[in-house]
């Protein structure tokens, strides 16, 4: 029997303020209360009594997995640092199947307005978290709670004044400079793995990976274990060209189910183009391609026309219609192909890498695209700057300490 992932896409029926019937609470709502921190410290109680403090909210994260990130709360135990789930009732934790789903074990708080359930919230990992329900104090003061929604928040990440004291030319090269730290650390840590691996068989490897962004790295990257590069260009090798493609997708297949009994299922919702079998398809169609010449020699010819300022064709050898799009192609270069090729042309790899546009906006950096609002021009690069502050900052409470504070 197959067992289907829950619809966590729709946000669970709005509840009535009880001493306000004309007003509906939505976990939109609550987003905006936990975000702008438009309540007194003495509605976040939980059962008991017991009264927690945010020291740091988190990051709203607006993808799949908790609504905040990296918060930091003070309990009468000690610091708590981890994620904050927002649910219309405590229930809806369970409804949504997130009890099941490990992607919510680093809870530090369950943050609710009716906590219909009774109880603290249990994770997949058997941890309990506690339940904050707004409803204890809001059934005395609902009128408030609209006005504290319409009012902007008491703080914000310095990161949104950046532009406005820096200026969008100073921001932006700060996120260039931060971008190339990022490059060149994937640089240094390719070039030590190139002391006892094939260049060929590491951008396979890294490229599969890159392919399985949102959802899917750890099987793809168990798939390039289980069939790597020199394994499957043996095979293909002897074919004619059009029928590579379609033996390397029946390998691929075939590694992909083993993968699969090795890793622990998670059931999650994914964009089509995000399953596994749409990115082994893509996949197969750069393993045919690549058959004759190798990954790094097919690719290398181009490499000079993009650090020349055209990327163009160094895109186009890793995009497959239908399968690998623009927007990946470039995920796989910044992150994969040009920190490899950097060992034998670190020069021209770099400026490649400047070269290229930005790809899909990423969802852990939502925040900093927020902040910007539009006002500072953006590549890969200068995303790759952002991922840089989210590692090194956004991440490890240095929120105030970043190159934009």
């Amino acid at each position: 029997m197959t067992t289907m992932a829950p619809d966590c896409s729709a946000s669970a029926d709005p509840v009535f303020i009880s001493s306000f019937p004309s007003a509906r609470l939505t976990e939109a709502d609550l987003s905006t209360l936990w975000e702008s921190q438009r309540f007194p410290a003495e509605a976040l109680r939980a059962r008991g009594g017991t009264l927690f403090r945010v020291i740091y909210r988190g990051r709203r994260t607006g993808g799949a997995g908790p609504d905040f990130r990296d918060a930091i709360i003070s309990g009468p135990d000690g610091l708590l640092q981890g994620d904050i789930e927002l649910h219309v009732r405590s229930s809806d934790f369970r409804r949504h199947g997130h009890h099941r789903d490990p992607a919510y074990d680093g809870l530090a708080l369950h943050l609710v307005f009716r906590n219909d359930d009774g109880h603290d919230t249990e994770l997949a990992c058997g941890r309990h978290v506690s339940v904050v329900a707004l409803a204890d104090w809001t059934d005395l003061r609902a009128r408030e709670i609209r006005a504290w929604i319409a009012e902007p928040p008491l703080w914000q990440e310095p990161c949104r004044s950046a532009v406005a004291r820096l200026g969008a030319d100073a921001t932006g090269a700060a996120l260039d400079r931060l971008g190339d730290l990022r490059f060149r650390g994937k640089a240094a840590l390719a070039a030590r793995e190139l002391r006892t691996s094939d260049p060929d068989d590491l951008l396979w490897s890294r490229t599969l990976e890159a392919l399985g962004y949102g959802g899917q790295r750890e099987l793809m990257l168990a798939i390039a274990e289980g069939l790597p590069w020199r394994r499957l260009r043996l095979r293909l090798a002897g074919l004619r060209a059009g029928e590579r493609a379609a033996a390397a997708t029946t390998a691929l297949a075939g590694t992909l189910d083993n993968a699969r009994l090795r890793l622990p299922l998670i059931l999650r919702p994914l964009r089509p183009a995000n399953r596994p079998e749409a990115r082994i398809r893509g996949a197969a169609a750069l393993a045919g391609r690549f058959t004759l010449r190798g990954i790094q020699a097919h690719l290398t010819p181009h490499l000079a026309a993009a650090a020349a300022g055209r990327p163009a064709a160094l895109v186009r050898a890793l995009t497959v219609e239908g399968a690998i799009g623009r927007a990946r192609a470039v995920e796989i270069l910044s992150n994969a192909v040009l920190p490899v090729t950097a060992a034998d042309d670190p020069l021209a790899s770099e400026a490649a890498y400047r070269h290229l546009q930005l790809p899909a906006r990423y969802g852990p950096v939502r925040h900093l695209h927020t902040a910007l609002a539009g006002a500072v021009p953006l590549n890969a690069r200068r995303q790759q700057g952002m991922l840089y502050l989210l590692k090194r900052y956004c991440t490890q409470g240095g929120c105030g300490k970043c190159p934009l504070s």
